[in-house]
């Protein structure tokens, strides 16, 4: 088995190499042949890496761009967010009092192109042109599962970062940036993001995957799911003994 980086010098694919004793490819170079790779996170293989491959690149494509990956949760049934390509569709959500995300960029990351419109401030102006808009669905929890070929392997949660001061806290967009980090330890997900976790992961025919979900009266969410998440601790762990068990 090997690694198949999304980029040369990734650091979690890096992390999980070494935890398992085995190679990460670069990116350009000869065939391989005779083993099993383990894709993460790329999309573009630059190299002839034969046919016993973790995550299809076509899937990895898939998942990394937002409006295919909602396009393949409404056709399987996931539980996602109201998304549109129509701009006077969203500027209906807004004059309805719902407030509304517009996405610049489809493959964006980490709140990467996303900018929010709220209702209360609108004015009758036009949403900013974006390939994508979604209606903003209010969460009291968010987490991320980690599924690999139809198992939870780890659950984590979207914790406040308790030393960011509170108006530099963003609820809205829980990441890094908006005060937020991952809770490990005791995490245990209702059983309605477990099974949406586990749908989406299938709905774009990955083998593995970490899917953000957020939850609210017993309602669950998928925003996204990750083919190259950061691994640290003890979801590294987690990783590295799914896929000895696997090997």
């Amino acid at each position: 088995m090997k690694i198949y980086p999304y980029m040369n010098g990734s650091k979690s694919a890096k992390a999980l190499a070494e935890g398992l004793g085995i190679k990460v490819l670069f990116r350009e170079g000869k065939r391989v042949k005779g083993h099993t790779i383990i894709n993460w996170g790329c999309s573009n293989i630059e190299r002839d890496i034969g046919d016993d491959v973790l995550n299809e690149p076509g899937c990895v494509i898939r998942a990394s761009n937002k409006l295919n990956t909602f396009k393949a949760f409404s056709e399987d049934g996931v539980p996602t967010v109201e998304w549109t390509t129509d701009q006077e569709i969203a500027n209906g959500w807004l004059r309805d009092g719902s407030n509304v995300v517009a996405r610049k960029k489809l493959t964006g990351h980490s709140g990467e192109g996303i900018v929010i419109f709220e209702a209360e401030k609108y004015n009758e102006e036009r949403l900013i042109e974006a390939p994508l808009y979604t209606k903003y669905t209010k969460k009291k929890d968010e987490y991320r599962i980690h599924v690999f070929q139809g198992e939870i392997l780890f659950q984590q949660r979207k914790a406040r970062k308790k030393e960011v001061p509170d108006e530099e806290v963003n609820w809205q967009v829980r990441n890094l940036a908006g005060g937020f980090i991952f809770a490990n330890d005791g995490v245990d997900a209702p059983e309605e993001c477990k099974h949406a976790a586990i749908a989406a992961v299938q709905a774009l025919r990955l083998d593995f995957g970490a899917a953000d979900i957020g939850f609210k009266d017993g309602a669950a969410v998928v925003y996204e799911v990750n083919t190259a998440c950061g691994l640290q601790g003890k979801n590294l762990e987690a990783y590295v003994n799914k896929f000895r068990e696997f090997l």
